[in-house]
């Protein structure tokens, strides 16, 4: 049987989701905490809310259509595990993409506090400017690996 605490934390993430696809200006603002940490090994670190903007802001230039869909959520404690795609259309080529990740977001008083998130980068439009440091964000608050 899931706890009050699980099922609440399961709703923020159909929430996360929903403002991912519809306004994810939104989504920064009112799921996660004002101190978070958002974590893509090997790909990005942000901890500050305008670098996140920044960043997504970013994201949207590179895929505009691009939507998340939940395959599998789990939740436990303070912890939602959640299995996603992520699906668009390349705007140099036209042709669509399409690429997994999975996403452990801990939360603290319904709003994320913590996301370690694991994506195939390879697949996303426009990575490599974000690789190589060029995305928009404040630097001492982001890293790119």
């Amino acid at each position: 049987m899931m706890s009050v605490l699980e099922e609440r934390n399961l709703q923020t993430t159909a929430r996360w989701i929903e403002l991912y696809n519809n306004d994810v200006h939104r989504m920064i603002d009112e799921v996660y905490a004002d101190e978070f940490a958002l974590r893509l090994p090997g790909f990005i670190e942000l901890t500050d809310k305008t670098a996140f903007h920044e960043a997504e802001a970013y994201v949207l230039q590179q895929a505009p259509d691009r939507k998340g869909r939940i395959l599998r959520a789990v939740a436990k404690d303070d912890t939602v595990t959640v299995e996603c795609v992520l699906t668009g259309t390349d705007p140099e080529s036209g042709h669509p993409w399409e690429t997994y990740f999975c996403a452990i977001l801990r939360f603290r008083d319904g709003r994320i506090y913590a996301d370690h998130s694991y994506i195939d980068v390879a697949k996303w439009p426009g990575v490599a400017d974000i690789l190589n440091g060029t995305v928009p964000g404040k630097e001492e608050n982001r890293s790119a690996r």
